[in-house]
């Protein structure tokens, strides 16, 4: 399987687009986040929902804490822990998927990487899906590439 880093645009279905929105509604009034699966960067196929949030340890707090007053919010940002990050790669790899992404949602901001996401992007060649559910009734899903520079946005093409 290849992990083709460039995406000029994402292969979607809606039951699949469904599937991520649902995932962030579900878990709600929390952040929902986790990794991407798929057969490479432009067919997502799974979305796995992780647990662990390092996010408020000692080594992680300061680092949220940086971004100003918004972050002092204890529930915003998410850090996995490289345990549960292996126990899904190990998953993604028995069912013949590569890591394409992360996935996170927005409660109080658009469908649009932060500071902290861009800052905390660690690796280019996998992509940013955020769904805002700012508003439940009309939540909002789009897909990013985030590097030190910034962000572009993906376009999605249902299937």
């Amino acid at each position: 399987m290849q992990n083709n880093s460039e995406a000029h645009e994402i292969f979607l279905s809606s039951e699949k687009s469904d599937n991520l929105i649902k995932i962030c509604l579900d878990a709600l009034p929390h952040k929902a986040y986790g990794l991407v699966g798929g057969s490479d960067i432009c067919h997502p196929e799974s979305f796995y929902p992780c647990s662990t949030n390092l996010r408020n340890t000692a080594e992680w707090k300061r680092i949220f804490e940086s971004f100003g007053d918004f972050y002092h919010n204890l529930d915003l940002g998410f850090v996995i822990a490289p345990i549960e990050a292996q126990q899904v790669m190990k998953m993604m790899q028995e069912r013949k998927e590569s890591f394409v992404g992360v996935f996170h949602s927005h409660r109080y901001l658009p469908a649009e990487p932060s500071e902290a996401d861009i800052s905390l992007s660690s690796d280019s060649s996998v992509l940013c899906y955020i769904v805002s559910v700012v508003n439940p009734l009309n939540p909002e899903l789009a897909i990013f590439r985030l590097d030190s520079s910034g962000y572009r946005k993906v376009p999605i093409r249902t299937r």
